[in-house]
C-alpha cells in the first residue's frame, strides 16, 4: 500500500510540475494586475510543495511488520463510500448539462442540496442554507464583485 501511495503522490507531483510549466507560458501580470497565468502558477506551486511534503511523509513512515496483520489493499472506495462517490460524479455530470438550460443559480441550488444530502446531512435548514448561499450567494459575488458572467439559462434566473 505504501508503494501505491508513493506512486500516486509522484503522479500528483508530475501533474503539478506540468501545470507550473504550462502556467509559465501565460503572462503572470497584465496592465490591470494579475494575468491569466497568475492563479494557475500559484496553485501549481502550492500543489508541488504539498506533494513533496506528502511524498517525504510517506517515504519516512516505517513499513509494516512482516508478522503483523496484513494491511488492507483496497484503493477504491467500497460499500457506502462508493455509492457516495458515484452520486457525486453523477451530480457533477447532471449539473454540467443542466446549467446551460436552467442557469447557474437554479442548477447550483439543486446540485448543492443534493450534494449535501449525498454526503449524509439530514437537517433541512442546513441543507437549505448551504444550497442557497452556494448558488445565489456565489452568483452574486461572481457577477457583482468579480464581473464574471455566469449562465442565466432559458428562464433568465
Amino acid at each position: 500500500m505504501r508503494q501505491g501511495r508513493l506512486v500516486a503522490t509522484g503522479a500528483m507531483l508530475a501533474f503539478c510540475l506540468f501545470a507550473l510549466w504550462q502556467s509559465l507560458l501565460l503572462s503572470l501580470t497584465d496592465r490591470l494586475g494579475p494575468g491569466p497565468g497568475f492563479f494557475p502558477f500559484w496553485l501549481a506551486l502550492i500543489g508541488i510543495v504539498l506533494s513533496l511534503a506528502l511524498f517525504v511523509s510517506i517515504w519516512r513512515e516505517s513499513p509494516p511488520a512482516a508478522d503483523g496483520p496484513a494491511e488492507e489493499a483496497r484503493i477504491l472506495p467500497h460499500g457506502w463510500g462508493a455509492m457516495r462517490c458515484f452520486a457525486i460524479i453523477g451530480l457533477l455530470a447532471a449539473v454540467t448539462v443542466a446549467m446551460e438550460f436552467v442557469g447557474f443559480r437554479i442548477a447550483m441550488l439543486v446540485f448543492n442540496a443534493a450534494l449535501v444530502i449525498a454526503l449524509g446531512e439530514r437537517r433541512w435548514w442546513l441543507i437549505a442554507l448551504f444550497a442557497t448561499l452556494g448558488s445565489f450567494g456565489v452568483y452574486y459575488v461572481f457577477t457583482t464583485w468579480l464581473d464574471v458572467l455566469l449562465p442565466t439559462g432559458q428562464f433568465g434566473i
